[in-house]
């Protein structure tokens, strides 16, 4: 058994064959923990190491808390003599987010809202711990943390995840207009970019959650593109209010937009077309979660104007008449009334007509998001039975926006350069 000692203060990777998991060991000095997040008498830390630790088994990601012993061998029951510990079998390659909860002692299983209650109380560790520091879709700080064996990666944007704000603030910032308008059934926010490079010739590129992946570097890396899009459109999904964001109403909105909606996805094309009236070829649709799901259905819906990049794409939601994904297909859905994926019959002639495009979307997913894989791999089927071969690539690691945010550019450049 050979030990790889990254971190000496924080992780430790132990090689326990060629062929088989890593062993983690997480050692988490009570002295970097913050003030504000120091576990109580009825408190314990749950590691969240993405994909690996799960909050329907939150004993099997609880750390054992140890009192250090001097070196006379006498006990010491301080806080900065204590640490808090874990060893976790992970894969081979793996690359996700690591933090720290706080979470009720004795807790089994963590219910959505309690699970919601204990990430907005995470946190990493204070000091030098030799892991990089990132901003995760929800706006949180947490660790990146990647196997010695893991690929290194193609895109580092995002450093400094605060750095890039829309709006072009600082000199070396790009540059994206902010708009207000109604997508769907409400307003809300939308930034456009224009890349000095892109050529008019070259695709629109559409992002869901495009706020959150802007402030992940999005805007910097598409602009060290060789040849990057023409535009890009990223689509915030919180509405617009005048007391300030609401984050049930955030995530409510995001889901009506992104689950399989014909009015969110007319009103984007339409935007488009605004936008970009010469526009000749697919725009490129891209997005994480729900917004891969949409990315497909986007495809599905009107092949001949976009193409999908689909991450970890939500294939197991269904619409509000029951149906999947797969079900909105044209071989499908073209003899149904109202036409393809169920639009109105005042769709236009023009996309009617349309009938030799075909849906093209790719997908990516992690090996550790059993829900998605499972979901991925059941459209898969689904999906050839009606003439639309996909060919899904996993990653290994879950639910994971550092990931969503390496994938995303990598798809995008594979895209461009057909």
């Amino acid at each position: 058994m050979s030990t790889t000692r990254l971190v000496p203060a924080l992780c430790t990777w132990i090689e326990n064959g060629p062929d088989e998991s890593w062993a983690l060991q997480v050692d988490l000095p009570a002295s970097t923990i913050p003030a504000e997040a120091a576990p109580g008498d009825e408190q314990e830390i749950f590691v969240d190491l993405n994909g690996v630790t799960d909050r329907r088994n939150v004993p099997g990601g609880i750390m054992a808390r140890h009192s250090v012993r001097d070196e006379g061998g006498d006990s010491v029951d301080c806080a900065d003599e204590t640490k808090y510990s874990i060893e976790l079998a992970v894969p081979r390659g793996y690359r996700g987010s690591l933090q720290f909860l706080p979470v009720p002692r004795g807790l089994q299983v963590a219910d959505r809202p309690t699970w919601l209650d204990v990430l907005e109380r995470g946190f990493v560790p204070a000091g030098h711990h030799g892991l990089r520091e990132v901003t995760d879709m929800r706006g949180k700080q947490v660790l990146e943390i990647a196997a010695p064996d893991a690929r290194p990666l193609i895109w580092t944007g995002g450093d400094a995840p605060a750095s890039e704000v829309p709006g072009g603030a600082g000199d070396d910032r790009p540059s994206a207009d902010e708009h207000v308008l109604t997508l769907g059934a409400s307003p809300r926010r939308i930034w456009i970019h224009r890349p000095q490079r892109g050529p008019t010739s070259a695709p629109v590129l559409v992002v869901f959650d495009g706020l959150r992946f802007i402030r992940g570097g999005l805007l910097t890396a598409i602009d060290e593109l060789v040849s990057p899009p023409s535009v890009v459109i990223a689509v915030d999904h919180a509405p617009v209010g005048a007391d300030g964001p609401d984050e049930g109403a955030a995530v409510c909105q995001r889901a009506d937009d992104l689950v399989m909606n014909p009015r969110f996805c007319d009103d984007v094309l339409a935007l488009v077309r605004q936008t970009v009236p010469e526009f000749s070829v697919r725009t490129i649709v891209a997005g994480a979660s729900y917004g891969g799901l949409a990315a497909a259905f986007f495809s599905l819906r009107h092949p001949e104007s976009f193409r999908g990049i689909c991450l970890s794409p939500s294939f197991w939601e269904s619409d509000d008449r029951g149906r999947r994904i797969w079900d909105l297909s044209p071989s499908r859905a073209d003899s149904e009334p109202g036409g393809p994926a169920g639009e109105p019959e005042s769709r236009t002639v023009e996309t009617r007509t349309a009938t030799a495009a075909r849906p093209t979307f790719c997908v990516d997913h992690g090996i550790l998001e059993t829900t998605i894989a499972d979901s991925v791999a059941e459209a898969t089927e689904e999906f050839a039975a009606r003439g639309i071969d996909i060919a899904p690539r996993p990653f290994v690691g879950g639910h994971e926006y550092l990931w969503w945010r390496e994938l995303m550019l990598v798809r995008l450049a594979e895209v461009l350069a057909e």
